[in-house]
């Protein structure tokens, strides 16, 4: 749950308008059920959002860390080998 303060609401916005779009991308990959695809996406921004300021700021570190809680939120590790930087075999669990 986000703060109602409107610093807290922006950030978070932004935080969604950059990280959304992308992994929700990848999730479609996967051609799991909508209500489980939904369920990744929000589950894995949930617990993101949490870790948010605990992590540099770079997108790529970020995103690279985005993908592992998706992975463990069910994206199927098949939907990580189509992504270039997970396409090497110690990078796939």
């Amino acid at each position: 749950m986000i703060s109602t303060n409107s610093s807290d609401q922006r950030t978070f916005n932004s935080f969604y308008d950059t990280y959304a779009p992308k992994l929700w991308g990848i999730i479609i990959l996967s051609n799991l059920p909508m209500p489980e695809s939904e369920s990744i996406l929000v589950n894995t921004l949930a617990k993101a959002w949490k870790q948010f300021d605990q992590h540099t700021r770079r997108e790529t570190h970020f995103f690279t860390q985005l993908i592992g809680l998706a992975y463990k939120e069910g994206l199927p590790v098949d939907c990580l080998k189509a992504i270039p930087r997970f396409n090497r075999s110690r990078d796939i669990p």
